[in-house]
C-alpha cells in the first residue's frame, strides 16, 4: 500500500464508506406528506395590547364642564401664545406633550391651571448650551398661576403628568399657556 495505487484505492474505500453513512443519515430525515394541508394557528403569536376603558357619559359631561372652567381661566393671561394645550388630569388617555420654537429669548409668562382635582403637575424644559433645563410647576386648581420665567432661543416643551397613573377617572383636566411678555 506505500504505492500510488494503494493510496488511492484507500481514499476510495474512504469515500464509499462515508457516502453510505451520509446516505443511511439522510434517509432518516425523510419528510412525509399525507397531502393535507395544515390549518395556520389561530390568532397573532404575542399578546394584544390592553384597550383603553369607554367613557362614562356621566364623566365626559364633568369632563366638558372642567374644559369650559379651564379655558376661561388660561384665556385671562394676555400676551402672544407661544405654546398653550390641555388635557386630562385622571383617567385613560391622562396629559399632554407638547413642544414649541422659542425664537426670542426673553421673558415669557407661563400660566398653569387645573380643574377637578386638587392639584396637577406639569413640567417645562428646555435644551440649552448647557444641558436640558427642567421647571416643575406644582399647580394648586383652585386658581390659575402665573409665573415669570427666562426662555433661551429654541425648543421649549410642555407635559402633564400625573402621580397616580391608576387612579380614577373623575373629568379633571389640566392645561398651560406660555406668552410673550
Amino acid at each position: 500500500m506505500s504505492g500510488s495505487g494503494g493510496t488511492q484505492t484507500v481514499r476510495c474505500v474512504a469515500a464509499l464508506i462515508v457516502g453510505m453513512l451520509l446516505g443511511g443519515g439522510m434517509t432518516a430525515c425523510a419528510y412525509e406528506d399525507d397531502g393535507d394541508t395544515q390549518p395556520a394557528a389561530a390568532g397573532p403569536s404575542h399578546p394584544l395590547a390592553p384597550s383603553l376603558p369607554a367613557k362614562d357619559p356621566g364623566v365626559l359631561g364633568v369632563e366638558a364642564s372642567n374644559y369650559a372652567e379651564l379655558h376661561q381661566r388660561l384665556a385671562r393671561t394676555p400676551g402672544s401664545v407661544l405654546l398653550a394645550d390641555t388635557g386630562p388630569a385622571d383617567g385613560p388617555g391622562i396629559g399632554f406633550s407638547k413642544a414649541a420654537t422659542v425664537a426670542s429669548a426673553g421673558p415669557y409668562t407661563v400660566t398653569a391651571a387645573c380643574v377637578g382635582t386638587p392639584r396637577a403637575q406639569i413640567f417645562l424644559s428646555q435644551d440649552t448650551k448647557g444641558g436640558t433645563e427642567h421647571m416643575v410647576f406644582e399647580v394648586d386648581c383652585s386658581r390659575a398661576q402665573s409665573q415669570i420665567v427666562q426662555l433661551q432661543k429654541g425648543y421649549v416643551s410642555a407635559q402633564l403628568t400625573r402621580p397616580d397613573p391608576t387612579g380614577a377617572w373623575t373629568g379633571a383636566v389640566a392645561g398651560i399657556k406660555i406668552t410673550a411678555q
